[in-house]
């Protein structure tokens, strides 16, 4: 497989552009804000979520009563949440601070008890140097004893193996943006080298024409990263893992589970 047909830029970007249809998509993923929700409430001061995007999970927390500053670097997105936030309850409206940043490469002047990074916004970070600069942030800004919350994919060593780009189709659903019916397809392609994975996700309208554009095309990059590497990330960068779940229900990581959920805090042992 060709590695210069991964496009990091448009990977990290194109799947953020259409905050409308992002909020459409991921409606019904509730158990992650449920969780990371408690996790803001239960932290003594205001958290900060990285990653916050259209403000999925830190909009139900402020709701809540949650404190959250949300740091993202996608302006559209962040566009998306500042107008959700207007439909807050007056009294809450103040509970999310948005910031344009990268998680990279931020200094914001406080440290926090409470750091998130939900919904594998971690596997945007492609390189060692990438995960150590946004790890150095994390640790510059989280107070002592405080904790990390972040969640990634598990592998899917079936998926990550198809055939590279190969077409798979999939439902005809109505877009919320262009208010036409569509035919979703998925391609995809993995690089075991670099453990990057590039999806391409294709709308082709299905609708008679000019209802709607007529194909759209999103890519969508990840960097996969698997338990015991992921642990020596933390482990050198100067983080122990606390708990470390394979759902959101707290239940044991296994090979099948989704995702990897992990709470961490910052290493007391020298040299770390």
């Amino acid at each position: 497989m060709n590695q210069r047909r991964f496009d990091l830029v448009a990977g990290t970007r194109d799947f953020y552009v259409d905050p409308v249809y992002y909020d459409y998509e991921f409606k019904e993923r509730r158990a992650d804000v449920r969780w990371y929700t408690q996790r803001y409430l239960d932290a003594d001061g205001p958290a900060l979520e990285l990653g916050v995007g259209s403000g999925r999970v830190a909009l139900y927390a402020a709701r809540k009563g949650a404190e959250i500053i949300g740091l993202d670097v996608s302006e559209s997105m962040l566009k998306r949440a500042e107008e959700r936030i207007k439909h807050l309850p007056k009294a809450h409206r103040d509970k999310l601070t948005l910031i344009q940043g990268d998680m990279r490469d931020f200094k914001l002047d406080r440290q926090f008890n409470l750091i998130s990074c939900p919904f594998n916004a971690f596997q945007h970070l492609y390189t060692r140097q990438d995960v150590e600069r946004a790890l150095a942030c994390v640790k510059a800004h989280l107070a002592p004893g405080g904790l990390f919350l972040f969640d990634v994919l598990m592998p899917d060593l079936e998926y990550l193996s198809r055939p590279p780009f190969q077409r798979i189709e999939g439902i005809r659903f109505k877009h919320p943006t262009h208010d036409a019916h569509y035919i979703y397809s998925e391609r995809s392609a993995y690089d075991p080298i670099e453990q990057l994975n590039q999806m391409v996700f294709e709308y082709t309208l299905s609708d008679a024409p000019g209802a709607g554009p007529e194909q759209e095309e999103i890519q969508l990059s990840h960097r996969v990263f698997y338990p015991a590497e992921l642990e020596a990330l933390l482990h050198y960068n100067g983080f122990e893992v606390v708990s470390r779940f394979g759902d959101f229900e707290e239940n044991p990581l296994c090979h099948d589970c989704e995702s990897q959920i992990l709470v961490c805090r910052a290493s007391t042992s020298p040299g770390k």
